[in-house]
């Protein structure tokens, strides 16, 4: 799956003492919405406390992270994070993108899906989703063996995230994408058993591009991230298109949906015996403006 981009440091261990180590201030909380399932909890407190937000948008390990909170507030020039679900998984790096919330709360949005565990370091790094292959079902017991989530921001003090054992939490996640799948019109059971997932004809990378960016948002140096979802039919053409979620302003969403309705053309999903039928897709596009040098 490409992300899909419209242009207008070592790891310390989280036991050093520059780390800020923040404990579980709440409860995990999964919320079902009709086109995302999303996973979220507090750590810390006051002007110490962060908010991590896993959202996924269909079945599969991949999660997409944002993360809320003073303790993670950054310069615009910053645009990447290191990250380490410890302790057994290795540290990779991942582009950022720094905005701030309706209620004065700064976040930055991490680029690209991402697995909790289970990951190769290299390819868990990737941008681009095609890049990045869904690996196989993994096993519970390196969700359960997960403690805590580190962050390392050039210039910014090491934040732990306590998180504990992870295995409940995406045990939610998986069945309210199951849930999702079942509102969408697509059986959750023949979509695991699926010979052939539905598969973009040429570079979804060619389905937006810079011409297409909105002029109104490149006039005013807006950015947008924008989550979607194409109900494909059993000919490979989609069939209608979804915001699953929008960093906003609108004019980005209609954009997306506008031009990959037209453009986008797939192979078909085939079922257990082999024959075509009505899948899905999803993938995000982000607008994004140059950095000045």
């Amino acid at each position: 799956m490409a992300g899909l981009v419209i242009l207008a440091a070592a790891m310390t261990s989280p036991d050093a003492e520059e780390a800020l180590r923040l404990a579980p201030s709440s409860n995990w909380h999964v919320n079902y919405a009709d086109d995302s399932c999303r996973l979220a909890r507090a750590f810390g407190t006051g002007d110490k406390e962060v908010t991590l937000v896993l959202d996924r948008f269909r079945p599969g390990p991949k999660v997409h992270m944002t993360l809320t909170g003073q303790p993670i507030e950054v310069r615009d020039g910053i645009r990447r994070i290191t990250l380490r679900f410890g302790p057994n998984d290795p540290a990779f790096e991942k582009g950022v993108t720094p905005g701030m919330l309706g209620n004065g709360k700064a976040a930055l949005v991490v680029g690209g899906g991402l697995w909790i565990t289970g990951y190769d370091p290299a390819v868990a790094a990737g941008e681009s989703d095609a890049a990045q292959p869904e690996p196989p079902v993994i096993d519970p017991a390196l969700y359960a063996a997960i403690r805590f989530l580190e962050l390392r921001i050039s210039s910014k003090q090491t934040v732990v995230l306590e998180t504990g054992a992870m295995a409940a939490a995406e045990q939610a996640l998986a069945a309210c994408t199951d849930d999702l799948l079942r509102g969408w019109g697509i059986d959750a059971e023949a979509d695991k058993s699926l010979s052939r997932r539905a598969a973009p004809l040429g570079s979804p990378g060619d389905w937006i591009r810079g011409s297409d960016y909105p002029p109104r948002m490149s006039h005013l140096g807006y950015q947008g991230l924008v989550h979607f979802r194409l109900i494909v039919d059993d000919q490979g053409k989609p069939k209608s298109c979804h915001i699953q979620q929008s960093t906003r302003p609108k004019d980005f969403d209609d954009a997306v949906c506008r031009k990959v309705m037209v453009r986008a053309r797939f192979e078909p999903a085939l079922d257990a015996g082999g024959r075509p039928v009505v899948s899905y897709y999803t993938n995000s596009a982000r607008f994004a403006t140059p950095v000045a040098r």
